[in-house]
């Protein structure tokens, strides 16, 4: 166990960051919100987080059953009970049949222990008491103020603000606290969007006044804030080629780049995954494949087939597959914008891939304003760039104005496009890559550059089959 003596924190994913990862005791911290935006579930984490760092915790509940709160908190990954069992939690439910003095007093006498952390759920409760003695509203404020002294060290105040209202009702409580955070929902494009309101947070430059924020089972409540880099960051590592075309064209790649595929609407031009395949075995790089259109089975059967047509073997191809890519789908219609991006970032920083490849890029962009789509897929590419990963974006032309923006965005641009007459199709390819020339490759210069890069997967699968 940590020693007790380490600054507390909130644990919350995304808010620690937006506040400073740094909290000085004592701290007071307000949170509100409508009925069932998330208030308990976050003061619970606030708990249960510092109390896994070894800073005990003292719940008040003025409303909320024990048994309710812990069942629910542990379905979010939030095992109350055993920190009950380990003494560093206690919960106490006080009746609100006693006075407000005599609640009062029950908090001190618990308060007076060593606890770190208390959180008192919800001062609504105390508040309704004294709804228009402002002498007491003052007195109240005052016992506020003290008790966060008394045990010099964070008081998690839970407030509840009606639907429909946005402004709170806590007297000058809200100005004696060093944060004040603000829990909404509203529906947007027939989604249940949750955001967080930063309304204060004294000695903190917020840049980001509401970031939106999930509860999900087994993960609790997580908070997105997205990364608004104020300079275009380099990349890093300079990264071969896997074939004499794209060296030629292309020259080279850094992680950190970003490369736009398209191919014509009525095709899928699986090929490129092999080119992407082997720069992973040729530099030891993983690939996070996202697929928007096909499940993962599909895309995995796709590239294996591919494989085997072109002479590999069947067991060692699956061997390769699973050695270098994780394959993941998702529906981009099951989430707004936002919720998108925080679904694909968690996936991202779960996996640590060295390669992402967005696949089926058209269905996405195509779910809000164009202007909105570009704002934040610019944010996403420049996150990802500056965590050094290569990021490849595939998708099907669709219209002019998505594909010369998007293409902007890149670093690397690869266009595919059909040519052909008399019954004989075939294609060829634009490339460009920033500051150098671009290039129009012929179908035979394309299909010599993948038979270069099956020959760097074939050369891995033979040295696979000798050491066994």
């Amino acid at each position: 166990m940590s020693n007790p003596s380490e600054f507390l924190g909130l644990g919350i994913s995304g808010l620690d960051e937006l506040l400073g990862n740094f909290i000085s005791p004592p701290f007071t911290i307000v949170i509100a919100g409508h009925p069932g935006s998330g208030k308990t579930t976050m003061a619970s984490t606030i708990c249960y987080y510092n109390a896994l760092k070894g800073h005990k915790c003292l719940y008040i509940s003025l409303q909320e059953d024990k048994e309710k709160l812990f069942e629910y908190m542990s379905k979010l990954g939030l095992d109350l009970g055993k920190i009950e069992s380990e003494g560093l939690l206690k919960f106490v439910k006080i009746p609100m049949t006693l006075d407000l003095e005599g609640v009062a007093e029950t908090i001190s006498r618990f308060a007076s222990g060593e606890y770190k952390v208390l959180v008192i759920d919800s001062v609504n409760a105390l508040l309704d008491v004294i709804e228009k003695n402002s002498e007491k509203r003052s007195w109240l404020q005052n016992f506020f103020y003290t008790i966060s002294r008394v045990i010099n060290g964070l008081l998690v105040l839970v407030a509840e603000m009606p639907y429909g209202s946005e402004s709170l009702e806590l007297g000058s409580i809200e100005f004696v606290s060093d944060a004040v955070l603000i829990l909404k929902h509203r529906i947007e494009e027939g989604f249940l969007v949750k955001t967080l309101e930063v309304r204060k947070a004294r000695g903190v430059p917020v840049l980001l006044a509401e970031v939106p924020f999930s509860i999900s089972k087994g993960r609790g409540i997580e908070v997105y804030v997205p990364t608004i880099l104020e300079e275009v960051p380099e990349g890093r590592k300079r990264i071969e080629l896997p074939c004499d075309l794209l060296h030629r064209t292309l020259n080279h790649v850094h992680d950190g780049m970003v490369v736009n595929i398209t191919y014509p609407p009525e095709s899928d031009y699986v090929d490129l995954a092999l080119l992407l395949l082997s720069l992973a075995i040729k530099e030891n790089m993983k690939i996070l494949f996202i697929s928007y259109k096909y499940p993962p089975n599909s895309i995995r059967e796709a590239i294996l087939r591919n494989l085997i047509d072109r002479g590999l073997d069947e067991d060692l191809s699956k061997r390769l597959i699973e050695n270098y890519v994780v394959f993941k789908s998702i529906n981009p219609f099951s989430f707004n914008v936002s919720q998108l991006v925080i679904r694909e970032l968690s996936l991202i920083k779960e996996l640590d891939p060295d390669i992402v490849i967005f696949h089926g890029v058209e269905i996405p962009r195509h779910t809000t304003d164009i202007s909105y789509h570009i704002r934040e897929l610019y944010n996403q590419m420049n996150y990802l760039k500056k965590l050094g990963k290569i990021v490849v974006r595939v998708g099907a032309y669709t219209d002019d104005l998505s594909y010369r923006l998007e293409s902007r965005v890149a670093d690397i641009v690869v266009r595919l496009e059909y040519e052909g007459s008399e019954g004989h199709l075939g294609y060829k390819a634009y490339l460009w890559r920033r500051f150098r020339k671009p290039y129009v490759a012929t179908q035979k210069e394309i299909d010599g550059c993948i038979e270069e890069a099956v020959g760097i997967v074939k050369e891995l699968a033979t040295a696979m089959r000798e050491s066994r």
